[in-house]
């Protein structure tokens, strides 16, 4: 079966891209939902998760959000050119994007489809299981790289360069921006609680984002979302960063281990 690029249009009307992979037995699917301003193709990570999926015979479909790039044209059903990209997203609408893809998920016929998310996508992805049409679709939930917002926020002052209502979802101060608040010792992750299906966290013991409030020790973050997400299982790969370098090869062995299981 022929690997292709895919454009789906979500239920209000935009026309967003992505990379597939198809599998002749169509068991397992991973659908990967990208970071911050990031897109389909950028991480090397992609690539050398790919390979891996490839000689497992899993499927792949590494897809564009709204949020793809920083100022991001987007053309629509309508013929409209509308403006998004990180800069302009919306949270409570990244679930449209992501019932697009698994639409075309299920029009495909497969039985198990894992929803990953990096960095920012792991927000979109745990949101999608209280917010999206197709949450009862989801298999397993894989979090690469997640990490507290509001402590990312503070360091970056992000209000600098996000728009107003982009910034205002961001730290809405509801537990939905709130999941991953690693630096507010009394907080008792309401949302992460309620997580029902196999987990998987996966982060670098140098991540740059993963638990700002106390970096050198990246397993007590770790420790915060074991012992609050139910069904869960976590990994921390010495010295690798965000995006996994220089250890790309054991993020991608330890997802396809995780849907193996």
């Amino acid at each position: 079966m022929e690997n292709k690029l895919m454009q789906v249009c979500t239920s209000d009307g935009i026309y967003l891209h992505g990379y597939y992979m198809p599998t002749q037995g169509k068991k397992n699917v991973l659908l990967h939902i990208h970071g911050f301003e990031g897109n389909f193709y950028e991480n090397n990570f992609i690539y050398v998760l790919a390979d891996e999926l490839e000689k497992n015979d899993i499927g792949f479909l590494t897809v564009n959000t709204r949020g793809n790039g920083s100022k991001t044209d987007f053309n629509t059903k309508s013929g409209e050119i509308i403006h998004i990209g990180g800069y302009n997203e919306i949270l409570e609408e990244a679930h449209l994007d992501i019932s697009a893809w698994i639409e075309f998920l299920i029009s495909e016929g497969y039985e198990n489809i894992i929803l990953q998310g990096h960095s920012l996508g792991t927000f979109k992805a745990v949101r999608y299981l209280f917010e999206g049409k197709y949450a009862d679709k989801i298999n397993k939930l894989i979090l690469l790289a997640p990490f507290d917002m509001k402590t990312s926020v503070e360091v970056n002052k992000a209000k600098e360069w996000l728009s107003k209502k982009t910034f205002n979802s961001w730290i809405s101060g509801d537990d939905f921006s709130r999941m991953f608040e690693f630096c507010f010792k009394e907080y008792d992750f309401p949302v992460l609680n309620k997580i029902k299906i196999p987990t998987k966290i996966i982060v670098g013991s140098k991540d740059e984002y993963f638990h700002l409030s106390n970096p050198d020790h990246p397993e007590e973050a770790m420790d915060i979302l074991l012992k609050n997400i139910p069904n869960s299982q976590g990994v921390i790969i010495p010295d690798a960063v965000h995006s996994y370098k220089p250890h790309e090869d054991i993020m991608a062995n330890e997802v396809v281990k995780f849907i193996k299981e």
